[in-house]
């Protein structure tokens, strides 16, 4: 089966310590503590262009961290009022905590608990009447789609059913690539879709697929329903009513929201190590290098605007900078 996209031509638009608390049952791994920030001190100075990619995943990590360990603490709050308070209430207000996951997180935890340090947690989900089994049934047929705007942001990709589902993914994504969705697949292996959290309340709102009336209707665009991918915690399916289930269901979000914290909190020390070991600065080395061999050349150039660009970026450099890069080893920097 072969899918061969056809381009519209359309624009479209160090280290933390963590403060061990034990268990008095054992069933469950040991709860999360308090994560003490990192110090700001602790990261190395320098470029600044090197220095944020690492503050941000320090500052990524540690959002998740505090988040993760507020829900540890409201789950164990919560185990108690199952059997001795209002359990219904309780579940209630820990859905609506649970609810702000990714703007606590800053975004950097999606749906399945998984880390991101550039906050780009997604949303999977599936489409009604877009499957392996009904590409690959049928004839062939062009399909278009759009999201928001939906015409002026069209993209298409013909359907041919003699083509693999491998092909049939890698076509599907580089029409849907320009949409910010990508296609994927789902942990069972069938077709799925992926956009960032933030852009999915357009996409669940607006996603619209144009056929050529095999699978899909021919003409205007037509809106299509989209399926959420099952979260790892669904409070909202917790049912007060029956306290013994409830408990199995807060003890196993307590474990994936424990094992959650374990992952975030090794990308902590594997950032804390890296500073460690000195890698920062061994960028830094080599965009020295490759400053002065530009500048260099701007120089045998005369080119007059470039010279004053550039001093006007070096000028904040101080002697101290300068001074430690040129006392390194030969091969260090």
């Amino acid at each position: 089966m072969q899918l061969s996209v056809v381009d519209s031509g359309r624009q479209v638009t160090p280290r933390s310590a963590v403060e061990g608390v034990s268990l008095t049952r054992t069933e469950l791994p040991a709860p999360v503590g308090k994560v003490e920030p990192v110090a700001p001190t602790t990261l190395r100075g320098g470029l600044k262009s090197y220095d944020s990619q690492l503050n941000r995943q320090v500052s990524g990590a540690q959002q998740a961290l505090r988040f993760l360990s507020e829900a540890d603490a409201r789950l164990r709050a919560l185990r108690k009022e199952m059997t001795g308070g209002d359990a219904a209430a309780a579940i209630e207000k820990f859905d609506k905590f649970w609810q702000q996951r990714s703007a606590a997180s800053a975004g950097t935890l999606d749906g399945s608990l998984k880390f991101s340090a550039e906050a780009k947690a997604t949303q999977e989900f599936a489409v009604r009447g877009l499957s392996f089994e009904t590409l690959r049934n049928g004839d062939s047929e062009t399909l278009s789609f759009a999201v928001g705007k939906w015409s002026r942001q069209a993209s298409s990709v013909t359907v041919d059913p003699t083509q693999s589902e491998s092909a049939i993914v890698a076509a599907l994504d580089r029409a849907l690539t320009p949409m910010g969705v990508r296609a994927t697949r789902d942990a069972r292996g069938e077709l799925a879709f992926n956009v960032s959290e933030k852009d999915w309340p357009q996409v669940r709102d607006s996603l619209a697929i144009r056929g050529g009336g095999r699978r899909f209707p021919t003409g205007q665009f037509n809106h299509v329903r989209t399926v959420v991918a099952e979260q790892a915690i669904q409070p909202s399916q917790w049912n007060a009513a029956d306290p013994r289930k409830a408990l199995q269901d807060i003890a196993q979000a307590q474990q994936l929201i424990r094992r959650s914290y374990g992952d975030v909190r090794g990308v902590l020390e594997e950032a804390a190590q890296s500073v460690d070991h000195g890698e920062t600065t061994d960028a830094q080395g080599v965009y020295w290098q490759g400053f002065a061999e530009e500048y260099a050349d701007t120089l045998a150039r005369g080119d007059s605007a470039a010279i004053a660009a550039t001093v006007q970026t070096v000028a904040g450099i101080s002697k101290r900078t300068v001074a430690s890069l040129l006392a390194a080893a030969p091969g260090t920097t």
